[in-house]
């Protein structure tokens, strides 16, 4: 029990956590109140309670943020079956979004739910009898590390959010919760990243994987501030990222890199197709994965009870005939762009293990909304993975990669760009030279070059709207129309109507309406230019 942890049911951490995902953040009366009265007593159930934190990190329903980043960018358009077919990501395809939808109130609660999470379980450690050294300290390191995960999605999405860091007597008392300012927000999530990195372990052994590690806090904290740098800064106006102590700059960013590439943890895989092989997870090039799998048998539409990797369902392919019987059926989402497929350099391997070509790979298939004929290779559902219980939609043990060392690297070679170019330059042919030889490493750098790697390297794993805001609106606004720009002469032209990024979005959802109303008048209010 204290070593694997994250396979936890849905139902315990539904349990634990006082509060389901589909929840509002306002409704937080336990709905187990003996459970909880008894509870936070023994190490075994700390363990169980920060499991269902881990929970609330990887619950997707309707709102999965890598997958919607996706269709946001140049990278997939959002198909299913027809433009009212999860109209909700259709709508943040176009920047049509309203207050209304129900991607964005999800997203909202799915969030709040695991900080509800993430907030209890820091109150009632003090309670618990410890049995092992430095167990409490990792527990509440991983903690923090995951409610800073939740409030960087928050304010990504969302920009202006209350800010929630303990356990409230009642439900009347989260109605009267102010937004908080980015400035806010991200001072917060530096305060709990900056905790967790001096508490987390380096090494993370192999009976614990999918446990958060110190590189993966460090990892993280790149990758924010990168947002933060080259969007947050510029486009809303805010400061210095700080804590209120340590200030989170190039330097501290550049250092904390270092350390994740000298600590020999991990390392590239050889062979860029390994990285897929759902019999090769949590790796050696992985930081950071989201743990899903086929134990909870109970998985179904009507319950809900999931941990299986709902979005390999998503983007698969429908009705499928062919490639020896491999393929899962699926609902043909995020399906990959010209744009992206077209970005691959000839030879390049990372296309076709990225990019699924039915077309030429199936003998038929139902060719829907928005069809390309390309599907996201990296995440497929397999026939060979059906679990043994519940909807096989629902229990697909293919987790996520979060944060992989290519990333790491790809990372460190953008922030030494310009202070030692031969160091960047190292650390972005270690990427480029895994996936095309020797005689691809280039003898120079740029920032496009980087860019391009990083599209080519991450296709389909939810980095490229990210990427695109941080180097400016009119760079975003380029390329994402530009995918829209598809071949003359399609069978199904007309799905593919032209959509205008709209800068004035942020890149970011509207504040749900029904978060709106439940909170005291005036408490929220857009304040994203696009939706006030």
């Amino acid at each position: 029990m204290k070593k694997n942890i994250l396979y936890v049911t849905s139902f315990l951490a539904f349990t634990l956590g006082g509060i389901s995902c589909a929840d509002s953040f306002l409704e937080l009366e336990p709905k187990t109140g003996q459970v909880e009265a008894n509870y936070y007593k023994t190490e075994d159930q700390a363990l169980l309670a920060v499991a269902a934190v881990y929970d609330a990190y990887s619950v997707q329903n309707w709102q999965f943020a890598p997958t919607m980043a996706d269709i946001f960018s140049d990278d997939a358009f959002c198909g299913g079956s027809n433009v009212n077919d999860m109209s909700q990501w259709h709508e943040m395809e176009m920047f049509v979004m309203t207050p209304e939808n129900n991607s964005s109130s999800d997203l909202w609660n799915r969030c709040y739910s695991g900080i509800y999470r993430a907030n209890l379980y820091l109150q009632k450690q003090e309670g618990v009898s410890w049995e092992t050294e430095g167990m409490k300290e990792r527990l509440e390191a991983e903690t923090l590390f995951l409610r800073a995960y939740l409030y960087w999605d928050l304010v990504r999405h969302f920009g202006y959010v209350p800010l929630i860091t303990d356990v409230l007597p009642s439900v009347e008392d989260y109605k009267t919760i102010p937004q908080n300012t980015p400035d806010e927000i991200f001072t917060q999530i530096a305060s709990d990243l900056l905790k967790a990195v001096a508490a987390l372990p380096v090494e993370i052994p192999a009976s614990e994987k999918g446990r958060i590690s110190k590189g993966a806090a460090q990892a993280l904290i790149a990758r924010i501030y990168l947002y933060h740098e080259g969007f947050v800064k510029p486009v809303i106006g805010v400061g210095n990222w700080s804590d209120g102590a340590t200030t989170i700059d190039k330097t501290y960013v550049q250092a904390a890199l270092e350390q994740i590439i000298t600590s020999n943890q991990y390392s590239l895989l050889p062979d860029y197709a390994d990285l897929w092989d759902w019999e090769n997870q949590n790796n050696a090039e992985s930081l950071l994965e989201i743990q899903y799998s086929d134990k909870a048998k109970s998985g179904d539409w009507g319950g809900w009870n999931i941990n299986g990797n709902f979005s390999c369902v998503w983007i698969g392919v429908r009705n499928p005939v062919g490639d020896n019987g491999r393929i899962y059926p699926g609902w043909s989402f995020a399906q990959p762009t010209w744009s992206l497929y077209n970005e691959f350099e000839a030879g390049d391997p990372r296309r076709d293990v990225t990019i699924y070509n039915a077309d030429e790979r199936l003998s038929s298939y139902t060719k829907a909304f928005m069809n390309t004929g390309f599907f996201n290779n990296k995440y497929l559902a397999l026939n060979d993975y059906i679990g043994s219980g519940g909807d096989p939609s629902h229990n697909f043990p293919r987790n996520f990669v979060d944060i992989r060392y290519a990333d790491v690297l790809l990372m460190a070679a953008e922030l030494f760009l310009t202070d030692n170019p031969s160091k960047a330059l190292d650390y972005f042919n270690e990427v480029r030279t895994r996936a095309l030889g020797d005689d691809a490493a280039l003898t120079a750098l740029t920032l496009d070059a980087i860019y391009h790697e990083r599209r080519v390297e991450f296709g389909g794993e939810g980095l490229r709207k990210w990427d695109l805001l941080r180097r400016g609106n009119d760079y975003a606004a380029a390329k994402i129309n530009a995918s829209f720009n598809v071949p003359s002469g399609l069978p199904n032209q007309s799905d593919f109507a032209p959509r205008t990024f709209k800068a004035e979005t942020w890149g970011m959802f509207p504040i749900p309406a029904s978060e709106i109303r439940n909170t005291n008048e005036g408490v929220l209010s857009q304040m994203v230019p696009a939706y006030k």
